[in-house]
C-alpha cells in the first residue's frame, strides 16, 4: 500500500493509535464532538487543546461551562488535519514535546499505510468546482513530507506558529465538512438533527453553552475590574494630542479604499496578510492599536485583557474569550471615503480618537476602544455646526434583565415594494419596553437585536468563502438602499445594523471572520451605489450561530446579511 504522506494521514493515525472510536471521515461531523484525548470539544480552539492534551498524554482541560452534549460524534479526521497542518502555538509545542514512543508510533503507522477498514470514509465535495471522484484528503490538505517526527524538529517555544499558505486558509463550505450534491438531499434530514441539537447550545460567535446572564455577569466583572475608561473617552469633546503617543493625519485616497466587490482573501487562519493590509514594517493600523492597549496579536498568544488570538487577518483578529470567540476590528473603516481627511489620535491603552472631514465639510468623530468597537460617535453638520450623536456607549447603561423583555419573533418582514420595506423599518419598538441599550447589548444579545426591525436579504447570499458582492448582484440591494437614505434623510442620529452569517460548514473562527467582512461589504455597497451615509451603520458578524436552515451542510441560504434599525434600541 502506498504510504499517506498527508496531514489527513497524520490525523487518521493519531485515531487509531487512540483507544476507542476517536475519529471519522464523516463529512457531517462538526461541533460539538469527542476531541482526541476523549473529552467533550465545542470550537476549534478546543480541539487544539484536546489534541495537545493526547500528544503530551495529559489530562484534557475541563471546560467547565460546557453542558454535556449526549452521544457528541467523534471529531472528523479533516479538522484534526487542518489544526496539525497549521498549529497554533501549544499544539506546536506539544507536538515538540511529544513522547517518542507517540511520535514513533505514528511514524510507523504511516509509513505502513491506513487500512480503509480502520476508518469510515466518506466521499465529500467542497463547494469549489473539484470533481467529487477525488478524495476528500486531496482537497484540503496538499502532499506533504512532514509527519509528526519532521515537526518534533522545530525550536520548541517559536513566537511565530506555523503559517499555511494562502491557498490552503480554509473556505466556509471546505474545512469542517463538504457534502457531495448527489447526497445532500438524502443526508439533509440527518444534518438538520444534529443542527437541531447543536445551535440552540450555540454562543453569539462560536458554540459554547453560556446563557445570556452568564455571558452579561463576566463582562460586568471585566468592565469593574478595569481601572479606568479608555484614554480615548476623555478627548471626545476635545482636539488635545497632550496625552495622546501618535497623532495622524491623512487624506485617503481611491486606491485604498475598501470596494464591496473585494474578495479581503487575507489569510484568516494566520499570520498573512494582503499588501493593502500591511503598514511599511508589515503591521496593519488596527494591529498596531491592538499592540499598545492589548499586546501582540499573534496567533495563540494571551493578550493583556485575558483573551487568547484564534485567528489574525491584520483587518480582523479572532480571539476566546469566557469560551466563546469574539471579533475585533477597526469600526471606522466604512468611513474613510475617497478625498476625506482622516486625523487619528492614538493613546496609550490602545484607544483612539478618529476625526474624519468629508469634502462638504461634515465631520464624523468616533472614540474607539482598544479592541476597536465603537464606544461614541457624532456627527458634525458642515450646514450648521449642529452635533447629532448617533452612538454613545461612553453612558452608563443599567444591566439586561433578559425575563422582562418583550417576547418577540424575529421574523423579516416580506416587504414587496420599497414603501413597505420603508414602513417595515420605521416600525416602532415594542410599547411594553421601558429602556434603552448600549450599542455593545445590542451586538452581543440575540434577545435584545429581536426587538428591532429587520429585512432580511433573501435575494442576496454569498458564495462559498466569499465576502465580494458583484456590481450584477447590487440591484438586490436597491430597494433597501433607497428606503435607509429616505430614512436617515428624515432622522440623521438613524442607525442601522448590519449582520452577516455564514453556514456550519469551516471553522468557527474562519466563519466569524468571513461573516463579518460580509457584513462590511454589504454596508460598503450601501454607501457605494446608494449613498447611504457610513456613519450611521455598523457591522457585525455572528459567524455560524443563528442558521436559517438548520443544517450542517453547505447552505447557500445560511450564507447572509440581514439589516436592522436599532435606532430605538439606542435611544
Amino acid at each position: 500500500m502506498k504510504p499517506m504522506k498527508t496531514t489527513t494521514a497524520i490525523a487518521l493515525c493519531i485515531s487509531i493509535a487512540t483507544p476507542g472510536p476517536v475519529l471519522s471521515q464523516s463529512a457531517a461531523t462538526g461541533f460539538p464532538c469527542t476531541g482526541p484525548a476523549g473529552n467533550l470539544v465545542r470550537n476549534e480552539n478546543q480541539l487544539s487543546k484536546s489534541l495537545s492534551a493526547f500528544l503530551t498524554d495529559a489530562e484534557p482541560e475541563a471546560e467547565s461551562d460546557a453542558a454535556p452534549v449526549d452521544n457528541a460524534p467523534v471529531c472528523a479526521a479533516d479538522m484534526l488535519a487542518t489544526l496539525l497542518d497549521n498549529p497554533d502555538k501549544r499544539l506546536q509545542a506539544a507536538i515538540n514535546e511529544a513522547p517518542e514512543e507517540r511520535r514513533s508510533a505514528l511514524v510507523s503507522l504511516i509509513e505502513a499505510g491506513v487500512g480503509s477498514e480502520d476508518a469510515t470514509e466518506t466521499d465529500v465535495t467542497p463547494e469549489t468546482g473539484a470533481d467529487p471522484s477525488e478524495d476528500a484528503s486531496d482537497d484540503t490538505a496538499a502532499d506533504a513530507e512532514a509527519t509528526v517526527a519532521d515537526a518534533g524538529d522545530t525550536t520548541a517555544g517559536t513566537s511565530e506558529p506555523a503559517v499555511a499558505p494562502a491557498d490552503a486558509a480554509p473556505a466556509e463550505d471546505t474545512a469542517r465538512a463538504s457534502v457531495d450534491p448527489d447526497t445532500a438531499e438524502t443526508s439533509e434530514a440527518a444534518d438538520r438533527d444534529q443542527a437541531d441539537e447543536i445551535a440552540p447550545a450555540a454562543g453569539e460567535a462560536g458554540g459554547t453553552t453560556l446563557t445570556d446572564e452568564e455571558r452579561q455577569a463576566r463582562a460586568q466583572a471585566r468592565q469593574a475590574a478595569k481601572a479606568s475608561a479608555p484614554a480615548a473617552v476623555g478627548t471626545e469633546d476635545s482636539a488635545s494630542d497632550e496625552d495622546a503617543v501618535q497623532v495622524e493625519t491623512r487624506t485617503v485616497s481611491e486606491e485604498e479604499v475598501r470596494s464591496s466587490s473585494e474578495e479581503f482573501e487575507t489569510g484568516a487562519t494566520g499570520q498573512e496578510k494582503t499588501s493593502d493590509e500591511k503598514g511599511r514594517d508589515g503591521v496593519s493600523d488596527f494591529e498596531k492599536a491592538l499592540l499598545l492597549g492589548l499586546g501582540a496579536a499573534i496567533v495563540g498568544s494571551i493578550l493583556n485583557n485575558g483573551d487568547e488570538v484564534v485567528s489574525n487577518s491584520g483587518d480582523r483578529v479572532v480571539v476566546e474569550r469566557d469560551g466563546e470567540l469574539k471579533v475585533l476590528k477597526d469600526d471606522d473603516e466604512l468611513l474613510r471615503r475617497p478625498g476625506a481627511e482622516v486625523r487619528t489620535q492614538t493613546f496609550e491603552d490602545g484607544s483612539t480618537r478618529t476625526e474624519v472631514t468629508y469634502e462638504d465639510g461634515s465631520r464624523i468623530i468616533t472614540v474607539r476602544s482598544p479592541e476597536g468597537l465603537v464606544l461614541r460617535r457624532s456627527l458634525i453638520r458642515a450646514s450648521d455646526g449642529k452635533e447629532i450623536v448617533l452612538v454613545d456607549d461612553t453612558r452608563p447603561v443599567d444591566p439586561i434583565d433578559f425575563d422582562s423583555l418583550p417576547k418577540t419573533a424575529d421574523n423579516a418582514g416580506r416587504s414587496e415594494t420599497e414603501d413597505e420595506l420603508r414602513t417595515e423599518l420605521r416600525r416602532a419598538r415594542p410599547a411594553d419596553l421601558d429602556r434603552n441599550f448600549s450599542l455593545w447589548q445590542v451586538r452581543e444579545y440575540k434577545r435584545v437585536r429581536a426587538l428591532a426591525p429587520m429585512v432580511e436579504l433573501d435575494s442576496l447570499t454569498f458564495d462559498t468563502g466569499s465576502a465580494a458582492i458583484e456590481p450584477e448582484q447590487v440591484d438586490a440591494l436597491a430597494r433597501l438602499g433607497s428606503a435607509i437614505r429616505d430614512i436617515v434623510e428624515d432622522d440623521p442620529a438613524a442607525v442601522f445594523l448590519v449582520e452577516g452569517h455564514t453556514d456550519a460548514v469551516g471553522s468557527a473562527a474562519y466563519n466569524l471572520a468571513l461573516s463579518d467582512r460580509r457584513a462590511e461589504s454589504v454596508a460598503l455597497a450601501l454607501t457605494e451605489y446608494f449613498d447611504v451615509p457610513p456613519q450611521n451603520l455598523i457591522v457585525q458578524g455572528y459567524g455560524e450561530s443563528d442558521l436559517k436552515v438548520r443544517v450542517l451542510s453547505a447552505e447557500r441560504a445560511n450564507r447572509r446579511a440581514i439589516v436592522r434599525n436599532i435606532t430605538d434600541l439606542l435611544r
